[in-house]
């Protein structure tokens, strides 16, 4: 099976679009802030991959409300605090970020976050983790050398086989580790990411 995993949308949608015509999967993932502060806009992104996929599976960022995830939509389905297998996986969603300066619309403390995945049905097998989060210390240093990730991902990320994560636009990449995890990038400037789950090959790309 191959994922395709997107993240940080920002209510800019045109880079998503070339990326649904132009890549080949199986699955999409999406990996929180799919609006910037503007929740109607998840409508819109909606309606856009209902042209590609029936269903796709997704978590909230800290840009987004959680008033998106009582939404009815077409495609789109929210996993926030949920286990779900697909077929030779099984994933588990936490939306929002930890604590930030900014004060954005969807935070949580590191003990919320912990209870979250303390109370995920884990397979041990192949658990996928799709966090809008990174662990702190992998995939989360800021362009101003912060590390923003949080730690009580770090805490039980050997928990999973993969971790797809999003929020700092700047620390996409690759970490192979005790477990996988990536960071697409900014799907708004074209980067994706695309995972085969029979051998775990990962690559991320851009448009």
């Amino acid at each position: 099976m191959k994922i395709l995993a997107v993240a940080d949308l920002h209510s800019q949608f045109s880079n998503l679009k070339k990326i649904l015509e132009n890549v080949d999967f199986d699955v999409l993932l999406i990996a929180g802030d799919i609006t910037n502060f503007k929740d109607e806009d998840v409508f819109k992104v909606d309606e856009l991959i209902s042209e590609f996929v029936d269903r796709c599976y997704a978590i909230h960022g800290n840009c987004d409300s959680e008033k998106i995830l009582s939404y009815e939509l077409d495609s789109i389905e929210f996993i926030h605090k949920r286990s779900l297998k697909i077929e030779d996986f099984t994933l588990h969603g936490l939306g929002g970020s930890g604590i930030t300066p900014f004060r954005t619309l969807s935070e949580y403390t590191d003990e919320q976050i912990e209870n979250i995945i303390l109370n995920f049905k884990l397979e041990n097998s192949f658990d996928v983790l799709l966090s809008h989060c990174p662990p702190k210390g992998v995939l989360d240093l800021t362009n101003k050398g912060i590390n923003a990730g949080c730690e009580a991902i770090r805490k039980h990320a050997k928990k999973f086989k993969l971790i797809i994560c999003g929020h700092i636009h700047e620390a996409f990449g690759i970490y192979r580790g005790e477990y996988i995890a990536v960071n697409p990038g900014p799907a708004f400037s074209g980067r994706y990411a695309l995972i085969e789950t029979e051998n775990l090959k990962v690559e991320t790309f851009k448009i």
